[in-house]
């Protein structure tokens, strides 16, 4: 599953309302090689399942 940096923030945040990721955060993450994405063109693509196994996120099975 692969999101834009806006797609991924605004995931996070759907679940976690106090979440203190934001844009630029998960910018640096990208340019620091700390979790996967794609460009394509100019625009960033971040492989969710590394986003969130980055930072220890639960997905809540139903």
């Amino acid at each position: 599953m692969v999101r834009s940096i806006n797609q991924a923030v605004k995931y996070i945040r759907s679940t976690d309302p106090e979440s203190a990721i934001k844009v630029h955060t998960i910018r640096t993450w990208c340019k620091e090689g700390k979790i996967k994405f794609l460009t394509v063109g100019t625009k960033i693509l971040i492989d969710m399942d590394s986003l969130l196994e980055y930072i220890g996120y639960k997905i809540k099975e139903e």
